[in-house]
Formats: C-alpha cells, structure tokens, sequence
C-alpha cells in the first residue's frame, strides 16, 4: 500500500508544485525598445527639426504647446510624436 501511494504520489506532486511554481514566478515584461525619431513642427510653412521624440506610446511630445510630428517632406508634417526620458 505504501509503495502504491508514493508510485502514484511523488509524479502527482512534483507535477502539482510544477504548476504552482510556474503560476508564482511571474516574469518582468521586457520593456519595448524605445524608436527614436526626430521631432517636427510646422513654422514659416516648413517643417522644422526640434527635437527627438519616440513612438511608443505615451504622454505627447511638447515643445511651447505644439505637439511634435513626424516629416512628411519639406512642407508637411505627419503623425503626432511621444515623450520619451533616457532614464
């Protein structure tokens, strides 16, 4: 009878702590590489260089109240940017 038990018992237990030990370790998520991009916004009908921006998204890339774009071309910028911190 003992011997049934831990021949059926120890597979069942190491399977069942197998469970529980996967449920309890939880990994950090890998933070997303951040994609640098140069920031644009429209001035004197061109779009000018500021600043870098990302995107991945966030809170909004300000520079003076204007939210910083991507470069369409010459005369046009495309689609809004995000802050990003290097720390």
């Amino acid at each position: 009878m003992k011997t049934k038990l831990l021949k059926f018992g120890m597979p069942l237990m190491a399977f069942l702590l197998a469970i529980v030990f996967a449920f309890a370790t939880n990994s950090k998520p890998v933070p997303e590489d951040i994609a640098l991009v140069n920031g644009y916004i429209m001035q004197n009908g061109k779009c000018t260089l500021v600043r870098t921006c990302s995107t991945n998204p966030g809170p909004k890339c300000f520079v003076g109240g204007t939210i910083l774009r991507t470069k369409i071309n010459e005369t046009q910028c495309g689609a809004e940017l995000f802050h990003w911190n290097n720390g």
